[in-house]
């Protein structure tokens, strides 16, 4: 699992996000939709901008210790204070921004889970030996 991972895991996660849009705007109403997708999207640039810390922290050829310190000084108060102004003005329910921020944690199990089944080969993708696909 590198980094690709968790690249996917954000496009995945916000892939749901908007697929559940319809969806929750018709059942419930639109400030849980849109909720839920801010919360996605708030989660999803927390994990890349965390995946980019870590990265210049490993690597120094990617990045100065400067280059670190200035991304650090910006991603905390930036994302921590629009998540706080997402909270504070209203219009979206907070367990809606909540569902939205753990989709993350949810696509990342459900891809870890599958990877682990697959490599240890208690799933299998092959088909049957004696699959025809002719159901004559």
């Amino acid at each position: 699992m590198g980094l690709e991972f968790i690249n996917r895991v954000a496009r995945v996660s916000i892939i749901l996000a908007l697929i559940q849009l319809p969806f929750v705007m018709v059942h419930l109403n639109w400030q849980m939709a849109i909720g839920i997708l801010m919360g996605c999207l708030w989660g999803a640039a927390n994990l890349m901008l965390i995946k980019f810390l870590i990265i210049g922290i490993i690597t120094s050829e990617s990045a100065s210790k400067r280059d670190i310190l200035i991304l650090g000084a910006i991603k905390f108060p930036l994302l921590y204070g629009i998540g706080y102004l997402l909270l504070k003005i209203g219009y979206f329910l907070p367990i809606s921004l909540l569902i939205g921020f753990t989709i993350i944690f949810f696509v990342a199990f459900l891809k870890a889970m599958g990877r682990f089944l697959l490599e240890n080969k208690i799933i299998s993708t092959e088909l049957p030996r004696n699959y025809r696909r002719d159901n004559s």
